[in-house]
């Protein structure tokens, strides 16, 4: 391997002297133009970017902050803290207040919901009990007519209480409207009686037809 012409240490050297001469920053360039352009340019870059960042990492290692800024950058801590503690209280109670007013929406919808069914289950209730009445007033009703047509029947005799035969039907429809599920017995239609005929007229002779007047 082939000797470099200029050692790490000279080309470091060149590159602050050109720093105190020039009272700027150095770069590769002006280091590789010092030597004469002799040398690798890459070496020279590589080695000089080096050499600065190690520069900067001893002058941020070396230079202390002083007690004020630390004193500041305590305050603004402790005021970041405060504030992000606000922050989050000020959310929570805000969620809160929201859950309560939605608790209290839910509890007022259901309370509405409620009494318009109590209200419906009353009226149904109160229709439930008029029929009941209606029909205990019929069936009232349909005795009174069957006990009625039988004390009639018993007043006309044997004789004519045949043909005066509805009590029985009239029985069967109460006891049918006492038991829905009952069959109601159904009664005989009469014999219908045969249609009266006129006696058919005697047919004239062909000698009476024929009479002069």
């Amino acid at each position: 391997m082939r000797k470099p012409i200029h050692t790490d240490d000279e080309i470091i050297q060149i590159g602050e002297a050109l720093r105190a001469k020039l009272s700027r920053d150095i770069t590769a360039t002006d280091i590789h133009k010092a030597l004469g352009g002799k040398g690798k340019f890459s070496r020279v870059r590589d080695l000089w970017n080096a050499h600065e960042e190690a520069r900067e990492e001893e002058q941020e290692a070396d230079l202390p902050l002083p007690e004020e800024c630390h004193d500041r950058i305590s305050e603004a801590v402790v005021s970041l803290q405060r504030s992000m503690e606000a922050l989050v209280r000020g959310v929570v109670v805000r969620m809160t207040e929201q859950s309560v007013r939605q608790s209290a929406i839910r509890d007022r919808d259901f309370a509405l919901l409620e009494a318009e069914h109590s209200k419906q289950v009353q009226s149904l209730e109160a229709e439930v009990a008029y029929l009941t009445e209606c029909l205990d007033e019929l069936e009232v009703q349909a005795e009174g007519e069957c006990e009625a047509t039988v004390t009639e029947s018993a007043d006309l005799g044997p004789e004519r209480a045949s043909p005066q035969e509805p009590a029985p039907a009239a029985a069967a429809l109460a006891a049918a409207r006492k038991s829905p599920n009952r069959p109601l017995k159904k009664t005989p239609p009469s014999p219908r009686k045969p249609a009266r005929q006129s006696p058919a007229k005697p047919k004239k002779s062909p000698g009476q037809a024929a009479t002069p007047s």
